[in-house]
């Protein structure tokens, strides 16, 4: 038996870690806000809501860097190196909040944000197809534990009415939509977060993605400005609490916590989520919805473990 002493895990912070719950619960509250938005005579539409969000967002963090006097403008070894592919990530940020905040229209929030979170298995099922990256046998296991329990989520919404007119089928499609734009915006901020910071790449890609959002807000029939004052409050709390406080928040847990322990902590936001649809937007969960809750956080929990172990050779 060895006398050796144990080696020690890796150190949490404890105001990092708290930051990382704050950031993901400040996340939790986008669905509802969204959601809030669009309510009363004098709301804004879904689409025109998800320009709002990361139109807002991009000014709160424009100046945020510029009371810190940080640069966030390309250089001219940007342009040389070819590093202004930066605008992509936007692109599919985008796309990921249109089909995002259109799914609101017709499944509950709970189900919308519980299918969007699945992009970790499309991000690391790609990695191991086209990277041929290793995956673990408890990641397979999880990840099966999580399809399962995205077919449960579907099939209950054949049984259950529409938040609105919509249909809740159609609405967690979208959301399945969502995960794999959002899987394709991890990949690409993987890529970049090479040569960036995690607040620039933050700033680009909300900076893009409501410039590509912008006439897709103009275009539908929903009303793009809201009527009052009151109705601007939803995404004032969308673009400032939810996206640049929310995702600032999580940039910075993320620098005191173990990848592996943030991963599992972030599981928090979906299930908030769902308690707060059902508190706020009273999006009762019916019975076979929250057994394919629990199936899907249980599933992506242990796929979130086994990603994070290294396979054996």
């Amino acid at each position: 038996m060895s006398l050796a002493p144990p080696i020690p895990g890796p150190v949490v912070s404890l105001r990092h870690y708290l930051g990382l719950i704050l950031g993901a619960l400040c996340i939790a509250f986008a669905p509802i806000f969204a959601v809030m938005s669009g309510r009363g005579d004098d709301g804004v539409g879904m689409w025109d809501a998800a320009f709002w969000r990361v139109a807002i967002g991009a000014i709160a963090l424009g100046l945020s860097f510029g009371v810190r006097r940080r640069r966030i403008l390309p250089t001219k070894a940007d342009f040389q190196s070819g590093h202004l592919w930066i605008w992509f990530p936007g692109l599919v940020f985008a796309f990921d909040f249109w089909a995002w905040h259109w799914s609101f229209e017709h499944t509950s929030v709970a189900n919308s944000t519980l299918l969007a979170n699945t992009a970790i298995l499309w991000v690391t099922l790609f990695a191991w197809f086209v990277w041929k990256e290793r995956i673990t046998k408890l990641f397979v296991i999880g990840a099966g534990v999580a399809f399962t329990g995205m077919v449960v989520l579907m099939l209950s919404s054949t049984t259950r009415e529409a938040p609105t007119a919509g249909n809740p089928v159609f609405g967690d499609f979208l959301s399945l939509l969502t995960a794999g734009f959002y899987a394709a915006y991890q990949l690409s901020m993987k890529r970049f977060r090479r040569e960036h910071s995690a607040p620039v790449l933050m700033f680009w890609a909300s900076l893009v993605g409501a410039i590509v959002l912008f006439p897709l807000a103009i275009l539908h029939e929903d009303p793009f400005l809201p009527g009052s004052v009151e109705a601007w409050l939803p995404l004032l709390g969308l673009g400032v609490i939810s996206h640049a406080c929310g995702q600032g928040l999580i940039a910075y847990g993320l620098g005191g916590v173990p990848a592996s322990l943030a991963s599992v902590s972030l599981l928090v936001q979906p299930v908030a989520t769902g308690l707060l649809g059902v508190w706020l937007l009273s999006q009762p969960l019916v019975s076979m919805q929250a057994l394919g809750a629990v199936v899907v956080v249980i599933g992506l929990f242990f796929a979130i473990r086994g990603q994070m172990a290294k396979p054996k050779a």
